[in-house]
């Protein structure tokens, strides 16, 4: 019995090793999913954002357009024969209307600017994601490889499995590698759309 002893202790020793590296491996692998359910998160938020700030880009030169009709309006009032008191309440309106005209237009770059930037991080944030799913996978499969190692006792897939885990770490890596893409366009499409205030 003495003799068999040994050989199976050896056996386990070996088993323990390997469900270490599993753990290890289950634990790495929690960690990446989480940071990327994290950036998908982030996705979903920038993304939102970037849409709203659009779409209020958008009302605000809506409302600055009305505004400039509206000064043409005046304008083609003024040019006519108004009292003193009519003349005075129309370029009162005139000089309110022009004040919020630049109001807005101070306004819009700054909400412009913030759409668009948002609209960066989304897209940053995307491609972290879809590298640290990637890494995912991988891990997946190192624990896959190292649990035949067990059933088999085949060296070969616990190998196999720490490779994985490796390829997965550097796709982990390329994750925080990325940078935000420069945008060829001065603005983005939303902003064109809008009517000219001239």
């Amino acid at each position: 019995m003495a003799g068999h002893g040994v050989p199976h202790h050896a056996e386990k020793e070996s088993h323990k090793q390997i469900g270490i590296v599993i753990a290890v491996i289950a634990v790495v692998m929690a960690i990446i999913t989480a940071l990327a359910n994290q950036q998908a998160n982030t996705v979903i938020v920038k993304e939102v954002q970037a849409s709203n700030g659009f779409a209020w880009y958008q009302a605000k030169r809506q409302r600055s357009y009305l505004n400039e009709l509206e000064l043409k309006r005046i304008d083609v009032e003024l040019a006519g024969a108004p009292t003193d008191a009519q003349r005075k309440l129309l370029e009162d309106q005139k000089a309110k209307l022009k004040a919020k005209n630049a109001e807005y237009e101070g306004e819009n770059k700054d909400i412009l600017s913030k759409a668009e930037a948002d609209k960066k991080s989304a897209e940053l944030a995307a491609h972290k994601h879809h590298w640290l799913e990637y890494s995912e996978i991988l891990l997946h499969i190192a624990v896959v490889l190292c649990s035949l190692t067990l059933l088999t006792d085949q060296q070969l897939f616990s190998r196999l499995g720490i490779g994985a885990t490796v390829v997965g770490l550097l796709l982990a890596a390329m994750a925080w590698k990325e940078k935000p893409h420069a945008d060829p366009k001065p603005a983005p499409a939303a902003a064109t759309n809008a009517p000219s205030a001239k």
